[in-house]
């Protein structure tokens, strides 16, 4: 309630007091209204915390549910340097002598390499290799008469460029290069495009580093008298910086031939990253390997292919135009080939081949690695470790749903009762899941499968619907029937039939676990004519679908997708069978969790949509609108009553003023009467 600030002023009533009073008489209905939904709000948070117990018991029953992902094994190799296996889950147990003639491997070929030489570049840039590079005044200044450009690499000759005949013409970049050239005595000297022109580029003889550019300036043309109008642009020191010329590398791989262009600025590096980035590689790596052949160069150029295998080679194409890079200048140091090996001596006199060195079809649901020359033995040991786990796990999951179930729906003398206490639905759940695994399993025979409970297999309840898991008889029970333990957990739709005559081929997980009926009518030459099928303890018998030995189950019934094979008939008769589709408990468990928690038709689902749903008809829904209505009445009972007591005090205001004007009035008339009487 609030204060209005209205107490008193003239009338000293104390209105905030009365208004809260009358609010607070009006707000029962309110009060009673957020109490109901507190309650259902911790009803509702309770059944959501039973929800996300009830998905992790679902995940867990449907890793449980099915046989070969329970079926796992351990793999130990005797020398691990020739091979060794990963296994999967439906792995069985077994020894395995794997012997390894050589392994795949991918293509490797190495050019006879490169040593890059000094080369430095001219500042000055001309538009085209034949525009004038030195005018005739820049060659005809020049300090004294001999018109020089005179340069040495290192411990290289000098070389002297006689310029004076082009003192009177000017001289181009290609005339200069041509120069250059005959005095040097080698091509030391070419035209460079630079991008937005060309430039004079000139290097040392010999490859490697320590051949520094040095000018002498004396007697020189001006343009090109000191070293600093060049720049360094190949370091004969960096294998990346060699340049490889123009042309194209054309290669294949995988059946797909690239052509790779290199310009006359390509450098090593350069060439391998054009490789790499090429858009349309098909598997080949470039990278630079750096080895001072005395044959070749120092830095070698090495294609790697992605994939291993007989089918993965590199071919270097005649088409080559890339100037000491064709064919003949690369060396295969490593072949594309298959691996090839043995399994428990087979084949004998030859051997088994793949592309790779990690192999999926050899041993069942598990991966073979191959890792060097040799003979070892691979043994699969049956491992349990993963499935005790699991079933503790769930033993544990439903020891939590059952202090959950006690916590909200019982009652004890310190708390009191739950917030679901009376609400049945908890503990029926509880009770169908309990059932699931403590009932025999559905379509096993004590006599034929031997293991039928859960209790077999070490899963216990006592009288208060407590589980408990003793690792003690799983263990007996894995040693004496292994397969059997597997299937009382997890199979899921297989099945058997009566008799020798007739074989249960499949079904699916929609075909109704159980015993079933079935009535087989054979001809004269013992061919089915028909077949009738019914669940044990229906009246009903339907006709199964007969294609020549084939039966198979009507659509939309219990049998759906069963089918049985007729291996041989009886002349004239009608045979009688029963046939058992087998369900393990954690599939019935997982089935029963699906009905809860179905999205759409899930009891718990639909349970939870009565508090709040799309549509606003929950109970939640209605008790908050029912809230909103009371609020917003209070807010117009409050708004009225301090209207009322706003317009009272200002009614006592006016009275108030009306009251000081009549006093006033008479006092002026007393005074007036009391100066009358003195005259």
């Amino acid at each position: 309630m609030s204060s209005f600030g209205l107490s008193g002023i003239f009338s000293g009533i104390d209105s905030d007091v009365l208004i809260n009073r009358a609010l607070g008489i009006n707000s029962a209905r309110l009060t009673q209204l957020t109490s109901k939904k507190a309650k259902l709000e911790s009803e509702q948070s309770a059944l959501k915390d039973m929800e996300s117990t009830y998905r992790m018991l679902r995940d867990l029953a449907d890793s449980l549910n099915e046989v070969n992902s329970l079926r796992r094994v351990t793999a130990a190799t005797s020398d691990s340097g020739v091979a060794y296996a990963a296994m999967s889950a439906g792995a069985t147990e077994g020894v395995y002598s794997i012997e390894v003639n050589r392994l795949a491997s991918s293509e490797k070929e190495v050019h006879s390499g490169v040593t890059p030489t000094e080369a430095w570049t001219h500042i000055t840039e001309v538009a085209t290799a034949d525009t004038e590079f030195l005018s005739a005044d820049e060659i005809s200044d020049a300090a004294g008469d001999s018109y020089q450009f005179l340069f040495q690499f290192g411990g290289e000759a000098q070389v002297t460029v006689d310029l004076s005949g082009y003192d009177a013409t000017g001289i181009t970049l290609n005339e200069l290069v041509s120069e250059i050239n005959t005095a040097a005595g080698y091509t030391a000297a070419s035209a460079v495009d630079s991008g937005s022109g060309y430039k004079l580029r000139i290097q040392a003889q010999n490859a490697g580093g320590g051949n520094d550019l040095v000018i002498t300036d004396s007697n020189s043309v001006a343009l090109l008298d000191s070293t600093g109008d060049f720049s360094q642009t190949v370091d004969g020191d960096v294998g990346g910086d060699a340049l490889v010329g123009a042309g194209n590398l054309v290669y294949t791989y995988n059946g797909v031939t690239r052509t790779i262009t290199a310009t006359a600025d390509t450098s090593l590096s350069d060439l391998a990253a054009l490789i790499n980035n090429d858009n349309d590689n098909p598997g080949v790596t470039a990278s630079i390997m750096r080895y001072d052949d005395p044959t070749g160069g120092e830095y070698h150029l090495v294609l790697t292919g992605a994939n291993s295998g007989g089918d993965y080679g590199i071919t270097v194409e005649a088409a080559t135009t890339l100037a000491g890079f064709d064919a003949a200048e690369w060396t295969q140091t490593q072949s594309a080939q298959n691996s090839q090996y043995r399994v428990d001596g087979y084949p004998s006199g030859a051997w088994i081949e793949s592309s790779g060195n990690t192999i999926s079809d050899v041993l069942p649901n598990g991966t073979l690695h191959l890792s060097g020359v040799g003979t070892t033995t691979i043994t699969l040991n049956r491992s349990t470790s993963t499935l005790k786990d699991s079933l503790s796990n769930l033993v544990g999951i439903l020891g939590t749903l059952k202090e959950k179930m006690d916590a909200y729906a019982g009652y004890n003398e310190t708390d009191g009762g739950g917030v679901l206490q009376g609400d049945y639905f908890v503990r029926s759940v509880y009770s169908m899941l309990r059932s699931a695994i403590t009932s025999p399993g559905v379509g096993f025979d004590g006599d034929r499968d031997g293991l039928f409970m859960a209790a077999q297999i070490g899963i216990e309840v006592d009288s208060e619907g407590n589980f408990s898991f003793d690792e003690s008889t799983f263990s007996q029970a894995v040693n004496d029937n292994y397969l059997g333990v597997l299937n009382l957990v997890g199979t899921d739709s297989t099945g058997t039939v009566s008799g020798t005559d007739i074989q249960f081929t499949s079904s699916d997980s929609t075909t109704e676990a159980g015993t079933y009926e079935l009535e087989v009518d054979y001809d004269a030459g013992g061919a089915v004519t028909a077949a009738r099928i019914r669940m044990d303890g229906e009246t009903e018998w339907r006709s199964m679908t007969v294609d020549g030995n084939t039966l198979t189950g009507v659509y939309g019934e219990s049998e759906q997708y069963m089918t049985l094979t007729v291996a041989s008939g009886g002349a004239s008769e009608t045979r009688s069978y029963e046939v058992n589709v087998k369900r393990g408990f954690a599939g019935m468990l997982y089935e029963r969790l699906e009905g809860i928690l179905d999205s759409a038709n899930g009891t718990l689902t639909k349970k939870l949509a009565s508090y709040t749903n799309s549509r606003g008809t929950g109970s939640l829904d209605r008790i908050e609108d029912s809230i909103e209505s009371e609020q917003s009445r209070l807010a117009r009972l409050e708004e009225r009553l301090v209207a009322q007591y706003a317009r009272l005090e200002e009614r006592l205001a006016q009275l108030d003023a009306q009251r000081g004007a009549f006093e006033a009035l008479f006092s002026a008339i007393e005074v007036n009467t009391a100066n009358k009487k003195d005259s």
